[in-house]
């Protein structure tokens, strides 16, 4: 897959193939159809977020389609549209900050499944 990738802050980010995602047992990788950046995705790149890790894939703010589930994942199916809260935690999972480096600035992600929001609900 290609991401958008930044090794210094405030340099240029380059555009790159990494290897594709695998899912967690209790997680799902999205295929990104749709992303922004934004102001903090600017405070990352620029140095002023001290929880930034080089290198780092910027954004958080996505739409996507489920493209694999772990073995542990009941809730979700392959195909299902879907969105994150562009900022979760719950302070217990320690995969959670590996993810934060790693976010949409690219064409797949792992993701957390508990903390995904499904398009098809039915109110």
């Amino acid at each position: 897959m290609k991401a958008m990738i930044f090794e210094r802050f405030g340099e240029a980010p380059d555009i790159r193939a990494v290897p594709d995602p695998a899912p967690a047992p209790d997680g799902v990788v999205i295929e990104v159809r749709a992303t922004g950046l934004c102001r903090s995705d600017w405070h990352g790149w620029m140095g002023h977020d001290t929880d930034i890790r080089l290198p780092h894939v910027p954004g958080h703010e996505f739409a996507g389609v489920v493209s694999a589930v772990g073995r542990d994942v009941r809730r979700f199916r392959v195909g299902e549209r879907v969105t994150v809260p562009f900022i979760a935690a719950c302070g217990a999972v320690t995969e959670l900050a590996d993810f934060l480096h790693k976010q949409d600035g690219s064409d797949w992600l792992v993701h957390p499944a508990y903390l995904i929001n499904q398009d098809n609900k039915k109110y």
